[in-house]
């Protein structure tokens, strides 16, 4: 079982690499288009449609890896009230809720892809892109997300540490 969890962690990893480098592009292409609109006044529709694909692709393909830094924002002001051994348990069922709606998310998004790329639907915009690419990406990422909820429930019945904040510079604590 250390086995599937460290294979899916290096998949979270690569995700949040990955959403890294979009992220990147992300601001280059948003720099340029306002670069362009502002001292030529010529826009990029592609600019516009590849940054929404992008940003969809970073929200949901880091988010796995900062599940396991424990990086995500939570309100805590109802489980600060609660007894201590309740938490485990509150936990849990969250990860099983949250698991359960990104599985099926994950699932209907993948159908959403199969679809397009069997219709061969294109994108309204100029550029006309396959739009099955980046639904796809967009699935992937979700998985990977749902696969990280995976991983946290079974270190929760197994007892483990469910969160490893990163010793990368910037996400000490």
């Amino acid at each position: 079982m250390t086995h599937i969890l460290r294979w899916i962690d290096g998949i979270a990893f690569a995700g949040a690499v990955t959403a890294s480098i979009a992220c990147f592009c992300l601001a280059v292409m948003l720099v340029f288009e306002v670069i362009v609109t502002s001292f030529f006044e010529w826009s990029q529709p592609w600019a516009v449609e590849f940054s929404g694909y992008l940003l969809l692709f970073v929200l949901f393909s880091g988010s796995g890896w900062a599940l396991k830094q424990g990086a995500h924002i939570r309100v805590t002001a109802l489980t600060d009230m609660l007894p201590a051994n309740w938490m485990r348990p509150l936990d849990i069922l969250c990860s099983l809720s949250a698991l359960a709606l990104t599985a099926y998310l994950s699932s209907a998004l993948v159908e959403h892809a199969w679809r397009s790329y069997g219709f061969g639907s294109l994108s309204v915009f100029p550029s006309r892109s396959p739009l099955w690419v980046p639904q796809a990406a967009l699935a992937l990422s979700v998985i990977i997300l749902s696969l990280s909820l995976l991983a946290r429930i079974i270190r929760q019945f197994r007892g483990e540490v469910v969160e490893t904040p990163s010793t990368i510079a910037g996400f000490n604590e």
